[in-house]
Formats: structure tokens, C-alpha cells, sequence
């Protein structure tokens, strides 16, 4: 790169006073924000936002389960706004990933997603598990589980009515989550 022109060069190559000093530059009419007192304000949008949303319902699912349980899985999924939930991909391949999803959940309008982390969030360790969360689930443990009173799961290989039945039945704090997700697919509505 060689050596900086000297100042005399400089002024007759680019005209002027040669490289500007840096006290001559204009400054700001206000003072810079405080960082720190900004990411304290946004900090709290965050949180009133999460603590807006609606729980969520997932589905946790794999390639591996009977073709049936996923497709019957998928029409209930639509009809209630559960998210499918894939661990990994088919052959390490997003293309075929993306072909068996769309040949599960054909013209369906259905969202499915491959989240590893999801599986350790809510300690499913065999499929087909379901899940419903509330937003704050998301702030994981440093052993990247989800706190316990954030979210509920049922394991087995049942249809997504009767897990949420289960929830229903067995767990008075998210009697109500689930008892409005199983009416979606009861009514047959969105």
C-alpha cells in the first residue's frame, strides 16, 4: 500500500488543506442517547408484546410415524392453527424435506416447521407430542428447556382432539387453551 503523501502532496493532488483534522468536524447539535437507557425502554416493548399473544400449539412430529397419524394429525392441525413441528430433515436434504411436508400436508393450509431446538425446549424425546406454549416459553433455561409453567405437552400416539381433551381434563390451568382449540376442530372452523 505504500506510505501516506505527505501534506504538500496531498494539497496539490486533491487541492484544499490536505486531510481535514478531526476537531474540524461538524458536531452533532444534540447529544448522542444513552445505549444503555435505550435497550432498558425496548426491553419492556418485548415483553408487553409476548404478553399480548395467544398461546401456541404444537405439534411435534417426525417422518418416521405412521403416514395416517400424520396426515389425520395435519387436517386437525389446520384446523386449529397448530404448527407441525419436524426435528431434522428427510436425507439431510431441504428439497426433500420439502416434498414430503407437501405430500403430508397437501393443498391444506397448514404451517410445519424443522426446529431441532424445539425438542429440547420441551424435553420430547419420542414423537408425536402435543404442545401448547405461552410466548414466554420461548425465554429458555440455560439447559435450553423451557420453565415447566410455560408450556404443557401430551405424548402419544393419539389424535390432536383427544390430547387437548387430556390437557382439558387433567390440567386446570390450561383448561381453557385447550378447550378453545378443541372446539375449532369440534365446529370444524378456523
Amino acid at each position: 500500500m505504500g506510505r501516506i503523501p505527505e501534506p504538500g502532496a496531498l494539497k496539490q493532488q486533491y487541492g484544499g488543506a490536505g486531510i481535514s483534522r478531526i476537531e474540524a468536524v461538524p458536531q452533532p447539535a444534540a447529544p448522542a442517547p444513552d445505549i444503555g437507557t435505550l435497550a432498558e425502554k425496548y426491553k419492556t416493548v418485548g415483553r408487553a408484546v409476548t404478553a399480548n399473544r395467544a398461546p401456541d400449539l404444537l405439534v411435534m412430529v417426525s417422518l418416521s410415524m405412521p403416514r395416517e397419524a400424520l396426515l389425520r394429525l395435519a387436517e386437525q392441525a389446520e384446523r386449529t392453527g397448530a404448527t407441525l413441528v419436524f426435528r431434522g430433515l428427510k436425507g439431510d436434504s431441504m428439497v426433500k424435506m420439502g416434498e414430503e411436508i407437501k405430500s403430508i400436508v397437501g393443498d391444506r393450509n397448514v404451517s410445519a416447521v424443522v426446529h431441532p431446538p424445539a425438542f429440547q425446549q420441551f424435553s420430547v424425546t419420542r414423537v408425536p407430542v402435543v404442545v401448547i406454549a405461552r410466548p414466554d416459553a420461548g425465554s429458555v433455561l440455560d439447559s435450553g428447556c423451557s420453565r415447566a409453567d410455560t408450556f404443557v405437552k401430551v405424548s402419544g400416539d393419539v389424535s390432536l382432539d383427544y390430547a387437548l381433551e387430556y390437557i382439558e381434563r387433567r390440567s386446570p390451568a390450561w383448561a381453557d387453551v385447550a378447550r378453545s382449540f378443541r372446539t375449532k376442530i369440534i365446529r370444524g372452523i378456523n
